[in-house]
């Protein structure tokens, strides 16, 4: 939280560790490419970026992980000489697929969550994207984890 109960010192501290990622992603990306390579992040970002990347998006945007700042961070790592939003790109601007699912109530069940797990490449490797699905336990009695698996897959070229 930006405020409570530290009152902003853990979010100043993320925000500064954001910074810190970017420029070190920009580096990774750079010498990637000097070197002939496509460069890929994947993972649990914690950050929902769109309104499509969460289900209720206006309540969410007080809530962290989808605050402005946040979503302005992750906006700054994108660009079309910079780094592509492969989900999205993939499955286009329309809600979902979710990849995270609070444990409390049935919000598994109801498919009420965000999309925190990206897969975020080099303009060259989101093109050969050609399929995102988002491995989700058939029933919430097997599930193992709050968040399923983001499967891309990428054509070779």
């Amino acid at each position: 939280m930006r405020e409570k109960p530290d009152g902003g010192a853990k979010f100043e501290r993320k925000m500064a560790f954001l910074s810190a990622f970017g420029r070190e992603l920009d580096r990774s990306r750079r010498s990637a490419l000097a070197s002939g390579r496509e460069f890929l992040l994947l993972g649990d970002l914690n950050i929902a970026h769109l309104p499509h990347d969460v289900t209720n998006w206006r309540p969410t945007q007080k809530m962290e992980g989808f605050l402005p700042e946040e979503r302005d961070w992750f906006g700054a790592q994108l660009g079309p000489r910079r780094l592509v939003d492969v989900v999205r790109r993939v499955h286009g601007d329309r809600p979902g697929p979710l990849s995270w699912w609070s444990w409390a109530g049935a919000s598994f069940t109801k498919d009420v969550g965000w999309r925190i797990d990206h897969h975020l490449a080099t303009p060259g490797l989101a093109r050969a994207a050609t399929s995102v699905t988002v491995d989700k336990e058939p029933s919430p009695d097997r599930r193992l984890s709050d968040h399923a698996p983001v499967v891309v897959e990428y054509s070779r070229g």
